[in-house]
C-alpha cells in the first residue's frame, strides 16, 4: 500500500489531499505501454471546467458528472481495479475503481484549472 501523499503537476491538494490512486494509475499504465495520454487534461477539458464554473456555478459533484461522462470509458478497467489494490490493498470492482480514480482526475482538473488562473475555486467549508 501507498502511504505518502502523491500529488499531479499542479495539484494543489485544495480538493483532494492525495492523489496517490491516480498517480499510480498513470504508473501501471505508463509501465505496461498502454496509451494513458487521452486522459491527460486538454484545453477543451480546461475550458469546459472554466464554463462549468464561471458562468453555471457548478459543484464539484456536478462537474464529476459532466466530466465523468466524457472520461469514464477512456479509463482502462485492469488498469484502474489494479491501482486501487496496490493503493488500498483491497480487490474491487471496475466500477468502483473508475468511480475513484474519476474523483481524482477531476479534481486535478479543477486545482489545475485553478492554478492556471481560469477559475477560483471556493472552500464552502470555511466561513467567510
Amino acid at each position: 500500500m501507498i502511504g505518502l501523499c502523491r500529488k499531479p503537476f499542479l495539484a494543489s491538494g485544495k480538493i483532494i489531499e492525495n492523489y496517490s490512486l491516480l498517480v499510480k494509475y498513470f504508473e501501471i499504465c505508463s509501465a505496461s505501454s498502454n496509451v494513458c495520454m487521452d486522459l491527460l487534461p486538454s484545453s477543451e477539458i480546461l475550458e469546459t471546467i472554466s464554463s462549468l464554473v464561471k458562468n453555471r456555478g457548478y459543484s464539484f459533484t456536478e462537474i464529476l458528472n459532466v466530466l465523468g461522462e466524457r472520461l469514464s470509458g477512456r479509463i482502462i478497467c485492469n488498469i484502474a481495479v489494479e491501482a486501487y489494490r496496490a493503493v488500498h490493498g483491497i480487490n474491487v470492482d471496475c466500477e468502483e475503481a473508475k468511480n475513484m480514480l474519476l474523483q481524482e482526475l477531476v479534481a486535478w482538473y479543477l486545482e489545475m484549472a485553478e492554478a492556471l488562473g481560469l477559475v477560483r475555486l471556493k472552500e464552502s467549508w470555511k466561513p467567510g
